[in-house]
């Protein structure tokens, strides 16, 4: 049974550990087609210990004790096909992302560790590219206004009312009216202004702004948060890259208190902006090609070898990764995080943007971090 998120004080971050999934090599391959077309076949396999190494113990909410899965639609399937802890029940975030709750204990004593371990099954396919026109292009009047409350909300992430980030909107946007018009200004000055750079934690639109500087997420939520300052929806959209053409990655973060390794395997951050007629469009900053138009009609999303995972529109992806941050470093928690991929045997070849990879490589560990932190963000929400 799918059920709501649990309402409660998100803001108060106890010492609690965030558990990810580790995962279990199946042999079961899917052997259909989507739609009748050609396809990519993956395993994701995800190995998390969560150390104490205080002597006291760390408590574990619902939030620690779920695993974060990929969305289902029309261009890719993603199944759990074996986790090391049993599966008590599915349900959905504030976003509508799914989760999984695991059968684990409910706190970690001081000296002990848990090991989580899950496989998934990724099924995808290429999605057809949308053939722009600005002579097609609609104008904002004819943006569904069933999508504001959602989608042009401000506060938490979005900075809206910040008087410098909407003096910057309307002055790149003018007098125009036509929502692709917009929206490519504001990708070229972004493209022209902010050089990308990783941090360890998201930034806020204000920081990127002032900065210049930030990395595939962190521009894309400065896109995003001029994008809803001018009353147009978006949101983002995180998710992974497979290939065997990325190399093995090896991080420790964090002062120490967290280590990664990664094969086959880079994340990737991009926006999602509703754009008239044609509908909800990412829009890729840092991975696409060096022109306007490329950044909309070459996002990386669209390419079978990137399998989307989560959408954040109302969950505070700035504010709560940060606090998260402070927390775990100033805690007894330590976690090793060992995750890849198996590229199954493909009916064709794709192509790769391989010059994108260095890049790529330093920020993909911190979106993965970040993911990590998203669930840590919703410890304690049962209420007090």
């Amino acid at each position: 049974m799918i059920k709501g998120e649990p309402r409660g004080r998100r803001a108060l971050l106890r010492a609690k550990v965030l558990l990810l999934l580790l995962f279990l090599i199946s042999p079961a391959v899917l052997s259909h087609r989507i739609h009748g077309t050609r396809y990519s076949r993956f395993l994701l396999i995800e190995t998390y210990v969560f150390e104490n190494r205080g002597e006291d113990p760390i408590p574990l909410s619902r939030m620690d004790r779920a695993v974060n899965l990929f969305q289902n639609n029309s261009w890719q399937t993603v199944r759990l096909v074996n986790t090391s802890h049993p599966i008590e029940e599915y349900f959905n975030d504030s976003d509508g992302n799914p989760y999984a709750l695991l059968s684990i204990p409910e706190r970690i004593e001081g000296g002990e560790n848990i090991t989580v371990t899950i496989t998934y099954e990724i099924l995808s396919r290429e999605q057809g590219r949308p053939d722009l026109s600005m002579e097609e292009a609609g104008n904002l009047t004819q943006i569904d206004v069933d999508l504001f409350s959602e989608h042009l909300a401000s506060g938490g992430t979005w900075l809206t009312e910040d008087p410098e980030i909407r003096e910057l909107a309307e002055k790149i946007a003018g007098n125009e009216t036509r929502v692709l018009a917009i929206v490519e200004a504001l990708i070229q000055w972004i493209t022209e202004h902010i050089r990308y750079e990783a941090f360890e934690v998201p930034r806020y639109p204000n920081e990127t702004l002032e900065e210049g500087r930030g990395d595939c997420d962190d521009q894309s939520i400065l896109l995003i948060t001029l994008c809803r300052t001018l009353g147009i929806p978006a949101y983002l959209q995180v998710g992974c890259i497979l290939s065997t053409r990325i190399k093995p990655v090896n991080r420790t973060l964090w002062e120490g208190h967290v280590r990664i390794h990664m094969e086959n395997v880079g994340w990737h951050g991009w926006s999602v902006i509703y754009i008239p007629p044609w509908g909800w469009l990412p829009v890729d900053l840092t991975y696409a090609g060096k022109s306007v138009r490329d950044k909309i009609e070459d996002a990386a999303v669209y390419r079978d070898y990137v399998i989307l995972q989560q959408n954040i529109s109302r969950y505070d992806y700035v504010g709560e990764s940060r606090r998260s941050w402070r927390w775990i470093k100033n805690s007894t928690l330590y976690v090793t995080i060992d995750e890849r991929a198996i590229i199954l045997p493909e009916e064709r070849t794709v192509s790769f943007p391989w010059q994108l990879l260095p890049p790529l490589l330093i920020g993909s560990t911190l979106i993965l971090v970040l993911l990590y932190l998203r669930r840590r963000a919703y410890i304690d929400r049962e209420a007090f």
